[in-house]
């Protein structure tokens, strides 16, 4: 097989830049910003969320930017109106930029989630909007669906082959490359090539597509040998499991709903692939399978509402339940209009179901609004009657989770917006996590409106523990002190002319705790500081209520307070003695199992060196 030379490969990438300047741009510009995010150190979580959520945004206006072009294409629009639409994605998707907090909302990742969706469904018809050609539809779609594919083999084997050389040139050179080296070029391989080999196999004739009657042996042979036995598998478990509730005369499970879904997605896959092909000649068990897929989701269709209400009308709805209460009015439809339509239009699938992505993104129908009133009006049922603690601190916690403290503001009269913007400044400012954050949030509300955490709903509870002494230490005795919080600069330190060197490390809890304080000192040697049974014994006195809650100035949750001498731990060596004060400890506490899941601490290290009596 001959090679392209270099010539050819630039002319060809030049073909890409001319066709879709604005998507190459987008690609190469999303490279660069990923790989600087993996290189920013782990306490840059504020400008690491600013600038995810504009990877995110970039993400949204490469497809968004790319239906236009498509569209413009098929119609044959100028490159004044073709950058015409291509501004008006621009600011849209500026718009949703400011709009979006997918870091600090979990609402608005589902809204991120259903964007990315729909903007790419929108991919799948755009060049054909008011175009009739069903065979150019679906030639179109095969050969995006085969170049998507074939990129990501392509973006597999080249990562794949470029990590082993890195990997080859540490062990055979003792060159030292950072971990994040290989992210970054993951990074570099997804983002940046893959982006752009996609692009260069998008279809530019869409005329011609309608009268390409070649068809992939490759996916009949998928479709017959494992889409439709997976699918047939699917129904079968569905449809022995429907018989066993009417037997029992109970409620299906709300596992059902996921199987359904899986059935569905096969199904309908399966239908658009062979779409081309089912009233060929000799392929009448096509024919047959078309219609008995549609008239085998009546009965599924009615087991997935039974779930979907019994998951509703217990626990009320929340953005998942909403999308699935939608997904189910949309099977419902989809089915009827193959059953009983005539047209068999498969357009209809990618453009219903973009158009549901986009109508439950916002609005008084979006998905967040009806599942803060359901909760709201749940919550609001729950401080009637003081038999629902558990039930009203979950509500709590998933409402500030999920909308925010201010949605809450129904039941206190504190302006909660305002004091949602203190938490969010002093946490900029501190530079704290987004998990912590929301924990802060979510201790306040708890604070505000006098209900305690029983909420089961989280595995792991997040905890803050602070010393009595408010930061206040002695340092009487001692000749040098060194303060860090839970990132400790690793940059040289000195000490009486000796080199110092202090790092946290893992004992044997779950990954991202750091437990273990070491504390070199030149030829001194080391001393070991472990705080994990400290913290467990002051995270468990949390969690029976021994430890006093206390808040900030502002009035915000501060943490809860631990005496200060259960607090200090003592390491000596032949020549120093090292005393550690803990500041503060936070971390995850496993509630189910009753131990720490995740820990980490700040404080002092004070030092100081013995003094040796003369022997006679």
């Amino acid at each position: 097989m001959k090679l392209p030379s270099i010539s050819i490969l630039i002319g060809q990438f030049w073909r890409v830049l001319t066709r879709f300047p604005l998507q190459v741009l987008l690609a190469i510009v999303s490279t660069l910003l990923w790989c600087y995010l993996i290189s920013l150190p782990n306490q840059s979580d504020e400008l690491g969320n600013q600038l995810g959520k504009l990877l995110i945004v970039f993400n949204l206006l490469f497809t968004l930017s790319l239906s236009s072009d498509l569209f413009s294409e098929s119609k044959g629009y100028s490159m004044g109106r073709t950058w015409l639409f291509r501004v008006l994605s621009i600011i849209l998707c500026i718009g949703i930029y400011f709009l979006i907090d997918p870091f600090n909302s979990r609402a608005d990742l589902f809204r991120v989630f259903f964007a990315v969706f729909s903007f790419h469904l929108l991919v799948a018809f755009a060049p054909f909007i008011g175009n009739s050609s069903l065979l150019g539809f679906w030639q179109y779609n095969k050969t995006i669906f085969l170049r998507i594919l074939t990129a990501a083999f392509y973006a597999l084997v080249l990562f794949a082959g470029l990590a082993g050389a890195l990997a080859a040139v540490e062990g055979l050179f003792n060159v030292n490359i950072p971990g994040r080296a290989y992210t970054q070029l993951f990074a570099l391989v997804t983002a940046g090539f893959a982006s752009i080999f996609f692009l260069a196999g998008i279809p530019s004739d869409f005329s011609r597509l309608a009268e390409d009657y070649a068809y992939p042996k490759g996916l009949k042979i998928f479709t017959q040998y494992v889409l439709i036995p997976l699918m047939t598998i699917y129904l079968a478990i569905l449809l022995v499991y429907e018989i066993k509730i009417i037997m029992i005369w109970s409620l299906p499970k709300g596992i059902v709903s996921s199987l359904i879904l899986g059935y569905t997605v096969f199904g309908i896959l399966s239908l658009l692939l062979i779409y081309p092909i089912k009233d060929d000649v000799g392929n009448g068990w096509m024919r047959l399978f078309s219609k008995f897929f549609y008239l085998t989701m009546i009965p599924l269709i009615v087991l997935l509402f039974l779930a979907i209400t019994k998951r509703v009308g217990t626990y009320g709805i929340t953005e998942p339940r909403y999308i699935l209460m939608v997904l189910a009015i949309w099977i419902t439809a989809i089915s009827a209009y193959f059953l009983f339509s005539k047209k068999q239009n498969i357009k209809v699938i990618p453009i219903s179901l973009c158009l549901t992505g986009i109508l439950i993104l916002y609005g008084p129908q979006s998905a967040s609004s009806m599942a803060k009133q359901s909760q709201i009006a749940r919550l609001e049922r729950f401080l009637k009657d003081n038999s629902y603690d558990k039930e009203r601190s979950a509500v709590v916690r998933y409402l500030v989770s999920n909308h925010g403290l201010v949605s809450l503001q129904k039941f206190t009269k504190t302006d909660l917006k305002e004091i949602e913007k203190k938490i969010e400044k002093s946490s900029i400012g501190q530079n704290t996590y987004s998990y912590q954050t929301r924990e802060r949030k979510i201790d306040t509300a708890f604070s505000l409106l006098k209900i305690k955490d029983d909420s089961n709903s989280q595995a792991f509870q997040t905890v803050s523990i602070k010393n009595a002494n408010m930061g206040v230490v002695e340092l009487k005795g001692y000749d040098a002190i060194f303060a860090f919080d839970e990132y400790i600069d690793q940059a040289p330190k000195q000490f009486n002319g000796l080199n110092l060197v202090i790092e946290r490390l893992p004992d044997n809890l779950k990954v991202g705790s750091n437990n273990i304080l070491k504390v070199e000192l030149g030829k001194e040697g080391q001393v070991i500081f472990n705080l994990k049974d400290v913290a467990t014994v002051a995270f468990r006195k949390q969690q029976a209520d021994e430890l006093e809650q206390v808040n900030d100035k502002k009035g915000f949750f501060y943490g809860y307070i631990y005496p200060s001498d259960k607090l200090v731990l003592v390491q000596e060596t032949s020549n120093y003695e090292f005393t550690l004060v803990v500041k503060s400890m936070s971390g995850e506490y496993d509630q189910k199992r009753n131990e720490l899941n995740y820990f980490n601490f700040g404080g002092s290290l004070l030092i100081k060196k013995k003094v040796k009596t003369a022997v006679n």
